[in-house]
């Protein structure tokens, strides 16, 4: 196994960890997302993820601040979700194997394509034996790689195509076009 096949099972290890943990820490929780989010130049990944009470409190936390925000406004806002970061222990036992590469921002633009997929491809290995759910249940999560505030305007909903199939997307398209992100 190569450097990046060895990165592609550790990421998908350390999603199994994270995933799990936290719906067990929360089992009654109603997840719609589950996610990785790096940067531009492919720093080891962090985990997120967003339920629809996790939604709830994340805008009871705004309103306790004095702003006035309306819980779907934040839905895909990954980095307001209560569950931002859960699990990310578990990532960043992977920091010696991104940092072999040395400094991220000198690697080759093919290094971090590479480590990108990577990334969604660990995504994708977990899905593909059911680790998402099946059925309505899988239906129901979207999972996906991003980049916050660094990517293009459809770079999330290219990586979800990629990563989910049509119907889990119907609503982050929805919601994505609303917003004027495509």
């Amino acid at each position: 196994m190569d450097d990046f096949g060895r990165i592609r099972s550790a990421i998908a290890d350390a999603a199994r960890q994270a995933w799990t943990r936290l719906r067990d820490a929360h089992p009654d929780d109603d997840f719609y997302y589950f996610g990785l989010w790096t940067t531009p130049v492919a720093h080891r990944p962090a985990p997120t993820a967003c339920s629809i009470q996790g939604l709830r409190l994340a805008a009871a936390s705004y309103g306790e601040a004095g702003a006035s925000v309306a819980s779907e406004s934040l839905r895909w806002d990954v980095n307001s979700s209560p569950h931002d970061l859960f699990g990310d222990a578990f990532f960043a036992r992977l920091d010696p194997l991104f940092e072999a590469f040395g400094d991220p921002y000198d690697l080759p633009p093919a290094t971090n394509r590479a480590l990108l997929g990577a990334m969604e491809g660990a995504l994708a290995d977990l899905d593909a034996v059911g680790f998402f759910g099946a059925g309505a249940a899988r239906l129901a999560v979207v999972v996906n790689v991003t980049m916050p505030a660094h990517e293009r305007p459809g770079d999330a909903l290219e990586s979800a195509r990629r990563l989910n199939p049509a119907a889990a997307l119907e609503r982050y398209e929805a919601d994505l076009a609303a917003s004027g992100v495509l």
